[in-house]
């Protein structure tokens, strides 16, 4: 019998194909607080779930928790919304996959993370002016709500707004390193990809193997910080080949099919405790958006 396993933003756009694959594993129960999507089509089954930010989301994944051996949350407001109520969740924490609430608060407010990282001396993007930088909202995700800065008027204006923070813009070649950790925050696998095209999610990438990326991971990151459950890094390496720390998605991300796809499900290890992967290495992978009618 498969394991049945919880997913929330179960109608997101790039969540079909991902469900589909998982669903040869394992049992799939989506949620979503968008009724009307198609997640019910190619889900076991489906639930519409409250805001995720709301009081009614957390007795809700309490009380659908009887059903699932474990946790998956999607998306970052459910992720806050849970953080800042573990003594609710506390009979049900065995079943989320989550890091520790240090870990979330720090690398769900892009603020915090930049100034944590700062001090503990790993590059991060400058907040000082220069002559290419971008605005980002504290709490965002999927490149939602980033601006251009044209000019000091532009900077000062966004230096000052509380739910901003403003960078230098680094350029250079971009990658995503899928992470899996277990419950003592030990680094089971990690698997670089170089994003090759980009639009809000990863459109083509390429699996490489990286060995300075996976030390960058190991000594800049995993040392800091105690995660648990698949997560995901993003880096720049610049043209001077430095390594940035970009952002870190604490959770189970869309682009996590591309490693599946690569060979790494992290799942399998909630599955089965599979800590070994048969990679593709310099394999190419493309991501089709496809349209349906009734």
């Amino acid at each position: 019998m498969k394991p049945k396993i919880l997913i929330s933003g179960a109608n997101g756009v790039i969540m079909k194909s991902l469900i589909s694959e998982l669903r040869k594993n394992f049992y799939i129960i989506g949620i979503d607080m968008q009724s009307d999507g198609d997640a019910r089509k190619y889900c076991d089954e489906f639930y519409s779930s409250p805001l995720g930010n709301s009081e009614e989301f957390i007795s809700f994944i309490v009380k659908l928790s009887t059903k699932v051996k474990f946790i998956f949350l999607f998306v970052d407001e459910e992720i806050l919304n849970i953080n800042s109520n573990r003594k609710k969740i506390k009979n049900i924490e065995d079943k989320l996959i989550l890091s520790e609430s240090k870990t979330l608060n720090i690398c769900l407010n892009k603020k915090k993370f930049s100034n944590f990282f700062k001090s503990k001396k790993v590059n991060v993007p400058s907040s000082k002016f220069s002559n290419s930088m971008v605005a980002k909202p504290i709490y965002g995700r999927g490149g939602a709500g980033i601006i251009k800065i044209q000019n000091k008027k532009d900077f000062h204006f966004f230096q000052k707004k509380k739910n901003y923070i403003v960078q230098k813009l680094i350029n250079g070649k971009e990658y995503t390193i899928d992470c899996l950790f277990d419950s003592k925050g030990k680094l089971i696998f990690d698997l670089p990809r170089e994003r090759i095209q980009t639009k809000g999610v990863s459109i083509v990438g390429k699996v490489v193997r990286d060995k300075a990326l996976s030390n960058f991971l190991r000594n800049k990151i995993a040392k800091y910080l105690n995660f648990y459950g698949p997560i995901n890094v993003q880096i720049i390496r610049d043209t001077r080949n430095k390594i940035w720390l970009i952002e870190i998605n604490p959770r189970l991300s869309g682009s996590i099919e591309f490693s599946i796809m690569a060979g790494f499900n992290p799942l399998l290890y909630f599955k089965s405790k599979k800590t070994k992967f048969k990679i593709k290495y310099g394999m190419i992978l493309r991501r089709s958006f496809k349209i349906s009618s009734e």
